[in-house]
C-alpha cells in the first residue's frame, strides 16, 4: 500500500525490530498522514527504494532529506486481522495502480 506524504515534517516515529523491516512505532495525532499510516505498519520502500533491510534511523533520515519534495511515496505492508475470533491474519501489499 502506498502512502503519499506531502512536504514537511510527518510526525512519525519508526523503530527497527530484531527481524524484519522498519516498523511505524508512533504517529502524532497532528500528523498530516495520521489515519493513513498506522502504528505497526511495516515500511518497505521510500520513493520506490527498498528499505526492508535498513535501520529506522536510515529510513527516518531518508524521509527527512526529502522533506522539501512535493510528494514522498512511503510503501508499507499492513497486517489485517480477518476476524477477532480467528487466529489467521492477512497482509495487504498493493500499489495504487492495483486498486484501480
Amino acid at each position: 500500500m502506498d502512502i503519499n506524504a506531502p512536504p514537511g515534517r510527518l510526525g512519525v516515529v519508526i523503530d527497527t525490530p530484531d527481524d524484519g523491516p522498519p516498523v511505524v512505532y508512533s504517529v502524532k495525532a497532528s500528523s498530516v498522514i495520521a489515519g493513513q499510516l498506522l502504528v505497526g505498519d511495516k515500511v518497505i520502500a521510500v520513493d520506490d527504494e527498498d528499505v526492508r533491510k535498513c535501520t529506522a534511523i536510515h529510513v527516518s533520515r531518508m524521509i527527512g532529506k526529502k522533506a522539501a519534495n512535493p510528494n514522498r511515496k512511503i510503501t508499507i505492508t499492513r497486517t489485517i486481522f480477518l476476524d477477532e475470533t480467528e487466529d489467521e491474519e492477512s497482509t495487504d501489499h498493493f500499489s495504487d495502480d492495483q486498486r484501480r
